[in-house]
C-alpha cells in the first residue's frame, strides 16, 4: 500500500483481552496526549457501526474499516490510538501493512493480565449485563505476541497513571519508525 501519516505522526496499538484495561488506558493517553489525538475503538466498529451476527465476519470486516479510518487519520496529521481486542488472525496482517507504511512513528502494548483478572475486571463493568464470566472465559486468548513486532506486555500490576507515564515517555524516546515495505 502507500506511504501515510507522516514522519511526526505516532500511532499507538493497545491490544488485549476484554476488560484488561485497553480502553481507560486509550482514553488517559488521548487527554496526556493533547490536540490532534483520534482514538478509535474496535468496539464502535463491532457493536457500534457493524452490528452482525456472524462474529468472524464481523471481526474481519471490522478490521478493514478500522485500519483505513487509522490510515486517514494519520494522513490527515492526527496521532492514533487504536484500541481493541484485535486477535492476530483479523488483525495481525493488517497491522503490519500498517506499521510498514506508517512514515512515523509506532508503539504496541499487548494487556496480558491473566483470565481471573479479566474476570474480576469484567464484573464491575457495565457490559457484565450483557455477557458473564463464560463468554469471558470462551473468548479470552492471553498473551499472542505478534510475529513481526516487539510489543511491550502490560501485566496485572501496572496501573492506568503509569502505563500512560510510560507510553508518552516512550513516545518522547528514540523514533521506531517502520522499516518501509517489505
Amino acid at each position: 500500500m502507500a506511504p501515510t501519516g507522516s514522519g511526526s505522526t505516532r500511532l499507538v496499538i493497545l491490544r488485549g483481552d476484554a476488560a484488561s484495561g485497553k480502553t481507560t488506558t486509550a482514553t488517559s493517553l488521548r487527554t496526556a496526549l493533547g490536540a490532534r489525538v483520534a482514538l478509535i475503538s474496535q468496539d464502535h466498529f463491532r457493536r457500534e457501526l457493524l452490528h452482525a451476527p456472524d462474529r468472524r465476519k464481523l471481526s474481519r470486516d471490522a478490521s478493514v474499516l478500522l485500519v483505513s479510518t487509522a490510515r486517514q487519520a494519520l494522513d490527515l496529521g492526527y496521532d492514533v490510538i487504536l484500541d481493541g481486542v484485535f486477535n492476530l488472525r483479523d488483525y495481525s496482517e493488517a497491522f503490519e501493512r500498517l506499521y510498514r507504511d506508517h512514515l512515523g512513528s509506532t508503539r504496541i502494548y499487548q494487556f496480558d493480565v491473566g483470565l481471573e483478572e479479566t474476570i474480576r475486571r469484567h464484573a464491575g463493568r457495565q457490559l457484565a449485563q450483557e455477557f458473564g464470566e463464560d463468554k469471558i472465559r470462551e473468548w479470552h486468548d492471553g498473551w499472542q505476541p505478534l510475529p513481526w513486532f516487539d510489543e511491550r506486555r502490560i501485566g496485572p500490576e501496572i496501573g492506568t497513571d503509569e502505563l500512560v507515564s510510560i507510553i508518552v515517555e516512550d513516545l518522547r524516546g528514540p523514533a521506531l519508525p517502520s522499516p518501509g515495505p517489505s
